[in-house]
């Protein structure tokens, strides 16, 4: 107990430096960023800012008894190599992995909420925690210089009160990092409607700085691409694009969230490698080359040079950092008024507030102030007590500012950012291509698996019920009981064709489905599935018939990968009609890290419902749980009715 007061402001010390050094780190990498547009060096520094606050975790535990869990998203999966030895991210192809894992980690940390709380707590404890961890060593320290001005009597109270308030001083900077440093959510504050509110305009504080961060990176990508145009006539221009283009998918994405609207990707796809002719030559336009790396690199430049997204992305480049002047309203105001809010008053009290008096002057822990010339400290020309509601004012006014500039920004990105109609277009046809390829395909290889069931299967055995008859039709004077015999054989026989080709017919278009409908089928399912699984279904009517086949054979493998892979006890099955789509979540409560670049099922189901423009969404963080979410637009038809 003696030891854990006497420890307080040597802890309360080394709390204060530590959160010193974060603040000095955090300036550091804002200058670097916002002044610099060193972009590159973002994901090392919120690596080593999640390090300080890991030791901030640690510290709060250790010394205060206060545990708080780390909030941070799983890391991305290192990027998959392709069957040609490429590396592919956003539609791009990469020699080495260096690239696109820079690229997902980028937008791994930008999407993490943990990264904002993490950078208010380096920016903000040195002006609030800090004080309350500095308050022991403070009081100590005045007490020693009380001391040594002859008030033994009150120097040794001061500093007594210093190692007596220690420990509290110590908890109370634990229970500040724990309000930034924890997961969100778990607060009453988070859960309340002031706590949510406070928490959108706090994003748009962030989104702001983030794509004001992007803005000004747009400056030295800019530069590169005139280099590539001017002075190498556009031969380096694909590997500046490629560089460039996964920051301004980042800054598409960012901006389509505050848009409330997705803003596509506007490139075109990647061409198909070339192919030897005849001759065993690659032809590119009308040259011809002998080797496969000159004809594909003559390929990617001109799938880049005649791209018209190309050049708005460098319309977008040139104007960019114009574009986010606005959003340095909102940053300044938030930024002064957090300074005048926390670093005024606090700072104040720690400096100027008298402790005790001693022949007219004021003594406080570090100076002593002549009552008499210098009267109450200011800060600067305002009074003391007035810049908490000037801070408030202005960090109010500003975040309520952020939202609106950020949306015109938004809407300015998305003119040039944004697919045209042109563009459109020719996606729509290469979607429907694939798609039409991919059904065709799997067409292909539904009627390869039923020839071969049909082969392998059922023909076989009526082949040899029908070789038994023979054998009996000879037997049948000569040796009944033999042929009794056979005739049981080939009656068991062909009760295992039936058998088989009712296998055969379910696996094609279940009769449950085409009889009871897509929910008594998952439930059907349901039933056989090895683990307990709930189904919810929220089906006014019935869709297609073609689209309750794909959502049946996909439930039907989410519920096969859950039971063979996830290692859950229980599996949950939602059906359910939102707007003009047919929604359906498959969730379990497993292991989590299911991947759909890993495995054939779930590209097969991807495939599957890409045919009806449908999309498959898997969220399966490492630990769980795995949310596989499937749309399918559809109507669905009227409700049926009976007179009965």
């Amino acid at each position: 107990m003696i030891r854990r007061f006497a420890l307080a402001p040597f802890a309360g010390l080394a709390l204060a430096g530590m959160a010193a050094v974060g603040f000095a780190f955090a300036v550091a990498v804002v200058i670097g960023l916002y002044l610099l547009g060193l972009i590159p060096i973002y994901p090392a520094a919120v690596r080593f800012g999640r390090r300080l606050a890991g030791v901030g975790r640690r510290a709060a535990h250790a010394w205060a008894g206060v545990r708080i869990e780390s909030p941070y998203l799983p890391p991305p999966p290192p990027p998959v190599r392709r069957a040609d030895g490429w590396y592919q991210h956003d539609r791009q192809l990469y020699k080495s992995p260096r690239f696109p894992a820079f690229a997902q980690r980028l937008e791994w940390i930008s999407r993490d909420p943990a990264t904002l709380r993490d950078w208010s707590w380096l920016l903000l404890t040195p002006f609030a925690g800090a004080v309350a961890a500095l308050l022991p060593a403070a009081l100590v320290a005045a007490g020693v210089g009380l001391v040594t001005r002859g008030s033994t009597v009150a120097g040794v109270v001061t500093a007594t009160a210093g190692l007596a308030v220690g420990p509290t001083a110590l908890r109370l900077y634990a229970l500040w990092s724990r309000v930034l440093l924890r997961p969100a959510g778990q607060s009453w504050w988070h859960r309340s409607g002031l706590g949510a509110w406070a928490g959108r305009r706090r994003r748009a504080v962030w989104h702001s700085l983030a794509l004001l961060g992007l803005s000004l990176a747009m400056i030295p990508l800019m530069d590169a691409h005139s280099f590539a145009l001017l002075l190498t006539g556009g031969l380096l221009l694909p590997p500046v694009t490629a560089l460039a283009r996964p920051v301004l998918n980042l800054y598409r994405r960012m901006a389509g969230e505050r848009l409330g609207e997705e803003i596509p990707v506007p490139y075109r796809p990647l061409p198909a490698r070339p192919r030897p002719g005849p001759d065993g030559m690659y032809r590119q336009g009308r040259s011809l080359y002998a080797r496969r790396e000159d004809a594909e690199r003559w390929q990617r430049h001109e799938w880049v040079f005649t791209d018209p997204a190309t050049w708005r992305d460098m319309a977008w480049m040139l104007t960019a950092p114009f574009a986010a002047v606005p959003l340095l309203v909102p940053l300044v105001a938030v930024g002064v008024g957090l300074f005048g809010l926390v670093a005024g008053p606090v700072w104040w009290v720690v400096w100027g507030l008298p402790l005790y008096i001693v022949d007219g002057a004021w003594v406080t822990p570090w100076f002593v102030w002549d009552a008499a010339a210098t009267g109450l400290p200011a800060l600067g020309a305002v009074p003391a007590y007035l810049s908490p509601l000037i801070g408030v004012a202005l960090a109010v006014g500003g975040a309520l500012g952020a939202g609106p500039l950020l949306r015109l920004n938004a809407r300015w990105a998305k003119f040039l950012l944004g697919p045209t109609s042109a563009a459109r277009l020719a996606q729509r046809v290469e979607e429907l291509t694939e798609t039409r390829a991919e059904a065709v395909d799997a067409q292909a290889a539904e009627l390869r698996r039923i020839e071969r069931d049909l082969h392998d299967g059922a023909q076989a055995r009526l082949i040899a019920v029908g070789l038994s008859l023979d054998t009996v039709d000879k037997l049948l004077d000569t040796d009944p009981a033999m042929a009794r015999q056979l005739l049981a054989q080939a009656r068991e026989t062909s009760a295992s064709a039936l058998a088989e080709l009712r296998q055969l017919v379910r696996g094609i278009h279940p009769p449950v489905l085409s009889e009871r409908g897509l929910a008594d089928a998952v439930r059907a399912l349901a039933l056989d599935c090895p683990l307990p699984v709930d189904v919810t279904v929220d089906l006014p009517a019935r869709p297609e018939a073609a689209v309750e086949s794909a959502a049946y054979f996909a439930v039907c493998e989410a519920l096969a990968n859950a039971a063979q892979h996830s290692g859950t006890g229980r599996i949950e099955v939602d059906l359910r009609h939102t707007g003009d789509a047919l929604r359906v979540t498959v969730r379990d409560d497993g292991r989590g890290g299911a991947d759909p670049a890993g495995g054939s099922g779930l590209r097969g189901v991807a495939r599957r419902l890409g045919t009806f423009d449908g999309e498959l969404t898997v969220d399966s963080p490492v630990g769980g749980p795995t949310i596989v979410t499937m749309e399918i637009p559809c109507e669905l038809s009227s409700p049926r009715t009976s007179t009965f």
